[in-house]
């Protein structure tokens, strides 16, 4: 099975070797690919409709990269909160006959149709963190869950 991230806008530099150290660490368990999708310029000050429209043209962007059968982990603030254990159990359960996929949204967050798109909807914390943080925390619990269920020495 594949675990894929879609994230909404580009790595700051800084973070990409963390990135790229966690794509080197996960080829001994799951294939890894991350895809970024630009994203949406928008004035400071938004309308509620402006806003939404932004947030559309964000999803469909991300939609663009699904396929049908990709089970879909939407990471919003409104999601579930897990362990690392309880994050490690679910990935297992999730790739049983699906390809994972993690979608990071933009700084808007994400439209309602991704909500009701996803499979599962997952808060990495009540903080809140960059996306750039976001997506490095994100790649480190997935390597993390995947030596949990390895039975491995890096998870205390």
């Amino acid at each position: 099975m594949t675990v894929k991230i879609i994230a909404v806008g580009k790595l700051q530099k800084m973070y990409a070797q963390i990135q790229d150290e966690f794509q080197k660490r996960m080829q001994h368990y799951s294939k890894l690919s991350i895809i970024e999708v630009n994203d949406e310029q928008a004035p400071e000050k938004l309308t509620d409709a402006q806003k939404k429209a932004v947030q559309l043209t964000e999803w469909k962007k991300i939609e663009k990269k699904l396929n049908e059968n990709d089970f879909l982990i939407v990471l919003d603030s409104t999601g579930a909160q897990l362990t690392s254990e309880n994050l490690a159990r679910n990935i297992e359960k999730w790739q049983e006959n699906k390809n994972i996929v993690f979608a990071l949204g933009g700084s808007l967050g994400f439209h309602e149709n991704a909500l009701k798109r996803a499979n599962y909807v997952l808060s990495l914390s009540d903080m809140t963190f960059t996306h750039s943080m976001a997506r490095i925390i994100l790649l480190e619990q997935i390597y993390r869950g995947y030596k949990i269920l390895n039975k491995e020495p890096y998870h205390k």
